[in-house]
């Protein structure tokens, strides 16, 4: 388990916002790691992973404000139920999960987990570690 920067930012919900968005990441040469959008009206908030935090904070100021918040990402198993044993681990531990978004490839995902308190999310996390993760 680790820490990442997650950069969010409301960008207005019409075609090419997104694209304008990656394009200016592109153009500085931040890649992007996670991305999620939650459509909303009139606004859409984009959340980013990136490479660069403090590069992409710069690219992006013309947007808009952007929030930064740390995140807990990890890898689990890519099997039914991973992400129930991440929410009960949660539940547990009176820790709200305020966004959630996973990749996966193959036997595993990468899950990204916003949530009011980093470090409590990895301790909440840590007895569920051997049933959720993969061993590496």
């Amino acid at each position: 388990m680790e820490t990442a920067v997650q950069l969010s930012l409301q960008v207005p919900n019409i075609p090419s916002s997104l694209a304008k968005v990656c394009d200016a990441l592109r153009a500085a040469n931040v890649n992007i790691v996670a991305i999620s959008c939650t459509e909303g009206t009139p606004k859409t908030v984009i959340h980013l992973v990136v490479n660069d935090p403090e590069t992409a904070k710069i690219v992006l100021q013309p947007f808009g404000r952007i929030v930064q918040k740390t995140v807990v990402s990890f890898l689990v198993k890519n099997k039914p139920g991973a992400i129930a044993s991440i929410g009960r681990a949660f539940a547990g531990a009176g820790i709200n999960i305020q966004n959630i978004y996973s990749t996966t490839t193959g036997n595993e995902s990468r899950v990204y987990v916003t949530a009011e308190n980093a470090e409590k999310a990895i301790m909440a996390l840590k007895p569920w570690k051997s049933t959720i993760m993969e061993a590496k």
